[in-house]
């Protein structure tokens, strides 16, 4: 029985038993190509081992008791390695095959020494091949699990001095090769942690034909990433007689497979060694995808402050992740300076600087939306020091989500200290404003702004669209977007700030009596159960639907104009498609138990308890926190209440896009379009070609994987596959109490959702009002994305379910039916096996 097999050893008729990359890496070496010492743990080992185990259980695989001859074999085949550090990466039986790159599919482990952790990391290697990851990209792929199998490489590790990667034919310019480098291990290149130099080569002539070369601050090592020193930072990695002399070896390589390739590379003391080398797969779609890609991270670097600049997605892009081109053109001019964003602020005293007036706060990068936390810090008093600091958002990224601005005294110009006496007059000015018209502003907008506003939306929607000219059409949609969005938006957004406002001043008065841990706990019980909140209002309206109380047309006439992800113009209306309210209605009549009057019932339970827990405050400290208690819980709910008017207005805002869509036969292609094609359009423009132009971009774009927050120094992650950490626990941020233990359920989309149990763990992306439903059923909620008073936060609250928001890769490294424990005291979410147990 084969179980180790030498690189020297490997030949072409052993791709069963070595995988791709264990193929390549001993035809390599047998070829005289220098490659570093290695064996290949044979897929033989890996079915004998595994044999009775359910190959889809990854739990099952780190526990199986190897046999005793293979833990002998593997031992003494590391040991005549030398026993140092190895490298151990899976070799799956169709990974690198030149119809698929499992490129990233399968763990690799570095550093790894003793023959003991050599077996546990290539138990880990097994695993991985049945990662939900791995098995999604093989259904992507066509690729039958049927007889699939995994090898493992164990290679010794080099100390190089520089390290990096290389592209025999570089995707936007066949004529050319790439070569990336940087100091130390090639992990900093390859993981997307460092920028790297970048060098382009002539595959004619073998002269450099571009040279980027960065301010390289951090390097791998084996004992982590190190500070690279000042003397190196900004010098070339590389000479240009080691490119000539890499160039020859990337065309030597590429000679011998006769196919284009992608190489890792290692220079040690002078000596260029192989670490892998596998086939550019469909090069036409990667040379697009790396020309995209690289566009991107052109537009960023122009935008990047010379101090630095994070973008972070939070907020908006939790309810709007990835707007078509005309819902993007309108979202951005909303939350500009000019907009209805930006007036908000203007009339709370407010002063946001020329950047925030032109380009807003955010930027879409690959498709998606982030805040630009540069521009974002400029939304206040521009000219004022105000930043997001750099060093310790980077140290800790969660702390991008929902960032507090600070002041940086050291980033003040000269002129800002004659300015500085103007600056406390306006900022005492604005927080007098904001106290002052938040004490009945509640009132104005119950009495006043909704009720004109929905009468404003109920003549308009009287209108027939359909006897309009094309020019009054877009005169409609001009008009509707001024009063949603700017006129209706700058008052109907001064509720939401004042609702963080008066829940932050809440928290730091609780904090000074009961402590920081303590104020949390009791903050969050104190605006729950809160009436005139009218999503929660809109789900008890769907329940009195299927007690057949209310009749779905009556429910869809009021709450017809919400929709799952309803801030894209694109999504039909609950009115135009009822099917999901259908589906939601079904679910209810099956589960008579998720009756959202008892949940809304114990949460105002619950809330007025902890406020009657208030009554032992001292008679100062009492009044403080009842007078920011009153104001938080009569503004909490209309962050949700707002929401619900100004999706009246996106309502009619859409109707005069499906009527110029209806007209030109577009099939939804008009929302590809932006409001200044509008009239070209009407005037005989075809823009059919446009339109598939830019759905072919953007499905190229959402393919590119994203980080959370992004850093202006390591933009060279963008398209990098997310690190998901194997560790059992995951750390984010609690939003409402509690400690659930069930199912978990993962939904990337609401509308996707197939509702046949209850009491399961909703783990999803983020959520906006559309899946409020859907918290009836379930016992927690795991978000990726969110804050303490974003619509998950909010709506979990109410019916009292534990949450966890910012729970990073929660999607990918959860899998549904596994057993999950959701504390939202804590802010842990823990992945359990069978017996209730943590799995590592």
């Amino acid at each position: 029985m084969t179980w180790i097999k030498s690189f020297a050893e490997i030949d072409d008729g052993d791709l069963p038993l070595v995988g791709g990359k264990g193929l390549n890496l001993g035809k390599l070496t047998r070829s005289g190509f220098v490659v570093p010492s290695g064996f290949c743990v044979t897929t033989t080992a890996y079915r004998a081992a595994t044999e009775g185990v359910h190959p889809s259980s990854q739990d099952a695989i780190h526990a199986v008791r190897l046999p005793d001859a293979l833990q002998a074999e593997l031992v003494a085949a590391y040991d005549q390695l030398g026993g140092g550090s190895v490298a151990v990466r899976s070799s799956a039986t169709a990974e690198d095959l030149p119809d698929a790159s499992f490129a990233g599919q399968q763990d690799t482990f570095l550093n790894v020494s003793g023959g003991s952790e050599v077996l546990a990391k290539m138990k880990a290697c097994w695993a991985s091949l049945w990662s939900e990851r791995a098995v999604a990209y093989r259904r992507d792929h066509g690729i039958d699990d049927a007889q699939l199998a995994m090898a493992v490489v164990v290679q010794a590790m080099i100390d190089p001095d520089v390290s990096g990667v290389m592209f025999t034919v570089n995707p936007t310019a066949p004529d050319e090769l790439v070569i990336e480098s940087n100091w130390g291990l090639g992990e900093s290149v390859v993981s997307g942690e460092v920028t790297p130099d970048h060098f382009t080569v002539s595959r004619e002539t073998g002269e450099v034909t571009g040279e980027t070369v960065v301010t390289k601050r951090k390097m791998s090592t084996r004992k982590g990433l190190e500070t690279v020193p000042i003397g190196q930072r900004d010098i070339p990695s590389l000479q240009r007689g080691q490119i000539s002399e890499l160039t020859q070896l990337g065309m030597q390589v590429e000679a011998f497979y006769g196919a284009p390739q992608d190489i890792e590379w290692g220079l040690a003391d002078g000596q260029f060694y192989l670490l892998q080398a596998r086939p550019i797969t469909t090069l036409t779609d990667a040379a697009a995808a790396e020309q995209l890609r690289r566009r991107e991270i052109e537009i960023l670097e122009k935008k990047a402050d010379a101090e630095g600049t994070i973008w972070s997605r939070f907020n908006l892009s939790e309810v709007l992740p990835a707007p078509l081109p005309m819902t993007w053109a309108v979202i951005k001019d909303f939350m500009s300076g000019r907009g209805g964003f930006g007036l908000t602020y203007r009339d709370l005293g407010f002063f946001p600087g020329p950047r925030v007036d032109a380009e807003g706060v955010l930027d879409l990068i690959c498709g998606r939306i982030y805040f630009n936390l540069s521009r974002e810090a400029e939304l206040y008093f521009y000219g004022f020091p105000l930043e997001h600091n750099f060093e310790q958002l980077k140290r800790d990224p969660q702390k991008a989500i929902y960032p507090q601005a600070t002041t940086n005294i050291k980033r003040s110009t000269a002129s800002f200290w004659f300015k500085l006496p103007a600056y406390v007059v306006k900022m005492v000015a604005a927080d007098r404003k904001l106290r002052g018209m938040r004490a009945d502003f509640d009132r104005i907008l119950t009495e006043k702004i909704f009720p004109a506003f929905e009468e404003y939306v109920q003549t308009q929607k009287q209108i027939p669209l359909e006897e309009l000219s094309d020019r009054h059409v877009i005169a409609k949609f001009n008009e509707w977007r001024e009063k949603t969005l700017n006129e209706f938006a700058k008052d109907a957004l001064k509720a939401t700030v004042f609702a963080g406002f008066s829940f932050q001043q809440l928290e730091a008065n609780l904090q000074k009596c009961f402590g920081e841990e303590e104020a949390g706990e009791l903050t969050k019980s104190l605006i729950t159960g809160l009436e005139g909140d009218l999503t929660v209002e809109t789900n008890l309206k769907m329940w009195a639907v299927a007690q057949d109380e209310l009749p779905l047309q009556d429910f869809l006439e009021q709450y017809g104009h919400r929709a799952v992800g309803e801030f894209e113009l694109a999504q039909p209306r609950w009115r135009e498609d009822p099917s999901y309210v259908e589906q939601i209605i079904a679910s209810f009549r099956a589960n008579p138990d998720a009756n959202p009057e008892k949940h809304f019932d114990a949460q105002r339970v619950k809330r007025e308890e902890a406020e009657r827990g208030l009554a032992a405050l001292p008679r100062g400290k009492a009044k403080q926190v009842n007078r920011e208690l009153d104001l938080t819980q009569r503004y909490m709910p209309f962050r949700e209440s707002a929401k619900f008017y100004l999706m009246l207005g996106y309502a009619l805002i859409r109707s005069a896009l499906v009527e110029l869509d209806r007209r030109y036969q577009l099939d939804g292609g008009i929302f590809y379009l932006t409001p200044d094609e509008l009239e070209p359009l009407t005037s005989g423009e075809d823009f059919r070609s446009v339109i598939a132009a830019r759905q072919a971009e953007r499905a190229k774009l959402l393919r590119i994987e994203l980080p959370d927050v992004i850093y202006s120094d390591t933009l060279n992650r963008i398209g990098e596959p997310p690190s998901i950490e194997t560790r059992d626990e995951i750390r984010g941020v609690g939003v409402s109490l509690g400690v659930a233990t069930g199912e978990a359920y993962i939904l990337l989309d609401a509308t996707d959702a197939q509702i046949t149990g209850k009491d399961y763990i909703l783990v999803c992306p983020s959520t906006d009002p559309g899946w409020t439903p859907l918290f009836l059923h379930a016992a927690g909620l795991v978000m990726e994305r969110g804050g303490m008073l974003s619509h998950g936060a909010v709506v979990a609250r109410e019916y009292g379910i534990p949450a966890v928001v910012n729970a990073t890769a929660a999607t990918k490294r959860i899998q549904s039916g596994q057993r999950v424990r959701v504390d939202g005291n804590r802010g842990v979410v823990s992945i359990l096996d069978a017996a209730g147990a943590l799995t590592s």
